[in-house]
């Protein structure tokens, strides 16, 4: 992408208007977004998540923070997304030349109403070519876009023409920008172009967002050669909220990992995130990411990762992904001839797998396991009852005390048993805890996202389950066959069709006739029917 060379004409006669705007008196985002971040604070303060722009009354799945760019970021322009950026550079022509209100009317909601994604990059080449274009009004308007647009489409596409200008007078307005995760994808692009050394601001960037945007910033520090943010990227930077499958690989060629692992004692950080990175290449297998297939340095990381453990640490997360090695190291699905050339040859498979049944059969892990599982800490509990049940304990008391205790993702857990006596007092506990009454309002066509259907969710992890347990949990499926959520009503179904009509409750065959009355969904209709009928949920063609 060229930057913008350009005339620079009179002053004069041109202006931005003051006292009006395109989008009325609606917030702006980086005043918004500016009002969130707190000095010394990564990130930003509660509540600077959601933009106001965020349309609350629009149902149906609802894309995290950049993570509709972040899938589709390396989507290809087509014609459609071409007539666009012409139609948007056509107007832009027209507010450079004069910053009427009748102009700006129409650049405007061409930036807001299409996805700034499809049409950026072709818009920002027609411009790099257009050599008539005055840069200095050009830059005007993307400022004033920024800094006071209130919708994320428009903004992005100000954010990126920032770009096209070399030097850092822009830099704060884009790193501010850029702790949204939505933004931070233009704000690393911008940045990266305008910047003649960016590296430093990017890992600024970087370190003040955990989901797409980390992951978009990690993938432009890919060629870093400053050591500080390689090592950060070797022991923080590659952790997100999305997947660390998409960070991994890169991280690791990065930040050295197997130099790190060569050494005769690597620092305990670097062991643990050696662990996460390995895991994460394994899984990285099976999903849309890089895997340690293709990663020339795993078996060798491998072999540097284990011979330490051999040695040092007990730690109940190197347990873990000594445990997944060893799978991985098993399974014959993989076409190890292949992979042979960096290193994964039976030999070499074979040695890492005796290091991995010696570190795995140490005694103590179960004693270890037992105090995680007594463990206030959180991330200490899950990664305990994860090593119990892998070495043959039964941690399901202990998840039952965190669900009294108030930890709701423990319904999941308590509800894996084959037990009745257990099963008992779950649903005891669940009638106690679960606002069944307010779960019960009548069918709607909700997806039960998002913390206010907290106990939508809590009950569906009930009603999963309950098919196994005919007869038992007749209030909790009858709320959820009065649910607004469309996946509470489904899991009720299930659950009668698998119980069979011989352990309804009298009034069932009542409440299933008024629920296929009211019910909004044609498939959950289809459905109702069926367990009507005696049919299976689930017929064969």
């Amino acid at each position: 992408m060229r930057r913008v060379q350009g005339k620079i004409f009179g002053w004069s006669s041109w202006a931005l208007p003051s006292d009006w705007t395109p989008w009325g008196d609606r917030p702006s985002l980086y005043e918004y977004i500016q009002a969130h971040v707190e000095p010394g604070r990564q990130g930003l303060t509660e509540g600077g998540e959601t933009l106001p722009d965020e349309d609350e009354d629009v149902k149906g799945i609802h894309w995290a923070a950049g993570a509709f760019d972040g899938a589709f970021g390396h989507h290809g322009g087509g014609a459609s997304e071409a007539d666009t950026a012409q139609e948007i550079l056509a107007a832009l022509r027209a507010v450079l030349a004069k910053a009427s209100r009748q102009n700006l009317e129409r650049l405007y909601p061409l930036l807001a109403e299409n996805s700034a994604l499809e049409y950026v990059d072709p818009l920002l080449e027609g411009i790099a070519a257009d050599s008539e274009l005055d840069p200095e009004r050009l830059r005007a308007v993307a400022r004033w876009i920024a800094t006071r647009g209130a919708d994320r489409n428009a903004v992005k596409a100000a954010m990126a023409l920032l770009g096209l200008f070399p030097g850092e007078e822009d830099r704060g307005l884009l790193l501010t920008l850029g702790r949204h995760e939505e933004l931070t994808l233009y704000a690393a692009v911008a940045l990266a172009n305008a910047l003649p050394a960016p590296d430093e601001t990017l890992w600024e960037l970087g370190r003040n967002v955990q989901g797409w945007g980390r992951i978009q910033v990690v993938e432009r520090l890919a060629k870093t050669r400053d050591p500080r943010i390689r090592r950060w990227l070797l022991v923080e930077g590659y952790r997100n909220s999305v997947m660390v499958e998409y960070t991994a690989a890169i991280c690791a060629r990065a930040g050295g990992l197997r130099a790190e692992l060569g050494t005769e004692e690597p620092a305990e950080e670097v062991l643990a995130s050696a662990g996460d990175l390995l895991v994460a290449l394994i899984e990285g297998e099976e999903g849309p990411s890089e895997g340690i297939a293709s990663y020339e340095d795993g078996a060798a990381v491998t072999e540097h990762f284990l011979e330490h453990l051999r040695f040092r640490t007990r730690d109940l997360d190197h347990f873990l992904a000594v445990d997944r090695i060893r799978t991985f190291l098993m399974e014959e699905e993989i076409e190890w001839g292949a992979l042979e050339r960096f290193g994964w040859t039976p030999e070499h498979r074979e040695r890492l797998l005796r290091a991995c049944d010696e570190i795995l059969a140490r005694p103590g892990w179960k004693d270890l396991a037992r105090q995680g599982l007594a463990s206030g800490d959180r991330d200490c509990f899950f990664t305990a009852a994860r090593v119990a049940e892998n070495l043959g304990l039964d941690p399901w008391e202990e998840y039952f005390r965190r669900l009294q205790e108030g930890d709701s993702v423990c319904w999941y857990h308590v509800m894996r048993t084959d037990d009745p006596e257990r099963i008992d007092r779950v649903l005891a506990l669940a009638q106690e805890r679960i606002p069944l009454q307010e779960i019960a309002t009548g069918p709607a066509d909700e997806l039960g996202l998002g913390p206010g259907f907290a106990e939508h969710t809590n009950l569906d992890w009930i009603l999963q389950d309950l098919r196994r347990f005919p007869g038992r949990g007749w209030p909790l499926l009858r709320a959820g066959l009065r649910s607004p959520v469309v996946r509470n009503r489904n899991m009720a179904l299930q659950a009668l069709a698998a119980w069979g009509r011989e352990r309804w409750e009298p009034e069932t065959e009542m409440l299933l006739r008024r629920a296929l009355r009211d019910e909004p969904d044609e498939g959950v209709r289809e459905r109702i029917e069926k367990v009507l009928a005696g049919r299976p949920l689930e017929e064969e063609d």
